[in-house]
């Protein structure tokens, strides 16, 4: 065989391999519909011989490419802070390409209260002081053509906030725990669609209901525009 022929085969055989491996690739948005950059996507494997890792940022267009993905089962994340990890687990194939392209939802807002058998202040509403919040960063430059950039958020801001009532029969009968509520600070501000998580009793529920039902917020802005924001409340009832 000429050597030219020879040199060829070897590069070729070398190659395969690398060619051979699978790939995820993809574009990431918002909930908006706008694109993403500088999302880290990360992929993870984990396997008999040990942990191996792949990862990548989301490039102007909110584009991503993950190559040389061997065989097995890899769990994918894609994360960005002020929004929630969005996670995509996949079995990879010899010659697989894969599109995953998620949109990224809007991490949940957390407020924490602790309650005790204190007597409590006799202002149950209270307006919250409004000082100026910081802006937020600035969305990297947007690309030349029709591609329009997200990812700029502006959270809520309590402005408006009732403290629970701790139930008398709860007081009278040693009863104290954590209430956990998952609600909805809607657009306008207003706190929706309160849920129950876990609670000790049905009055401390209750009491944990009616407070947040008074909340009040500023609305969340993504990209200048407002969007329901899911919030997590934890109540701590001390029985003291």
């Amino acid at each position: 065989m000429p050597r030219f022929a020879l040199g060829l085969a070897m590069l070729l055989a070398l190659a395969a391999p690398a060619a051979a491996q699978g790939r995820v690739y993809g574009s990431l948005t918002d909930e908006s519909g706008a694109v993403l950059p500088a999302v880290e996507v990360r992929a993870l494997l984990r396997d008999d011989s040990g942990e191996t890792t792949r990862s990548v940022i989301t490039d102007a267009t909110g584009k991503y490419q993950l190559n040389g993905l061997t065989e097995g089962n890899w769990v994918i994340t894609a994360s960005l802070p002020g929004f929630e990890t969005a996670t995509y687990r996949q079995t990879v194939h010899t010659g697989d390409s894969l599109d995953w392209s998620p949109t990224l939802e809007l991490g949940s807002i957390q407020e924490t209260i602790t309650i005790t058998t204190t007597p409590p202040d006799p202002t149950e509403r209270r307006e919250t002081p409004r000082a100026v919040a910081a802006a937020p960063p600035p969305p990297p430059p947007a690309p030349a053509g029709p591609v329009r950039v997200g990812g700029n958020i502006k959270p809520p801001r309590k402005i408006a906030s009732v403290s629970p009532l701790y139930p008398a029969d709860a007081v009278s009968q040693g009863i104290g725990g954590v209430v956990i509520l998952r609600a909805t600070i809607a657009i306008d501000g207003s706190v929706r669609d309160v849920t129950t998580l876990r609670s000790p009793n049905e009055s401390l529920t209750q009491a944990a209901s009616n407070a947040i039902a008074g909340w009040e917020f500023t609305p969340t802005l993504l990209n200048g525009s407002p969007v329901a924001t899911r919030m997590t409340a934890t109540f701590n009832f001390v029985n003291k």
